[in-house]
């Protein structure tokens, strides 16, 4: 059986780098890595829906955050244990300094979005690695 990889971002509503970590999953999922992962919903993970934990649990799982209080990545751990990749959407930013975010969260400024390409082409990356050998 071939692997998934679930990619779980934040819910950090109304915060342009909780937008940036949930429109660079959605990058991955629907372009490039599609069909090798899937977004999940984070609050029926916390809820602890059991079809769906134990799904994680036979996957791979990469958390995305927006900030270091790192919600989607302890919530996650919280039921599955570790997730097997994290990403902080901060970090990306911190690399890229010329490219500050501008504020609005949809649609997301031309300087969010070369941000989020950059943040998605990471995930995809890390992706890969996961699945290396069990595709």
């Amino acid at each position: 059986m071939s692997k998934k990889v679930y990619i779980i971002p934040c819910s950090g509503m109304g915060k342009v780098y909780g937008s940036i970590c949930r429109q660079a999953a959605y990058r991955v999922v629907n372009n490039l890595r599609h069909g090798k992962t899937e977004i999940e919903c984070l609050p029926l993970i916390v809820k602890g829906k059991k079809e769906l934990v134990d799904e994680l649990k036979k996957n791979k799982v990469i958390t995305l955050d927006g900030c270091t209080a790192m919600c989607a990545y302890y919530d996650v751990a919280k039921v599955i244990d570790e997730p097997d990749a994290h990403f902080l959407s901060t970090s990306v930013i911190k690399e890229n300094r010329e490219l500050k975010p501008e504020p609005t969260i949809y649609p997301l400024g031309e300087n969010a979005k070369e941000i989020m390409e950059i943040f998605a082409k990471e995930i995809a990356e890390k992706v890969g690695e996961l699945l290396d050998g069990e595709e």
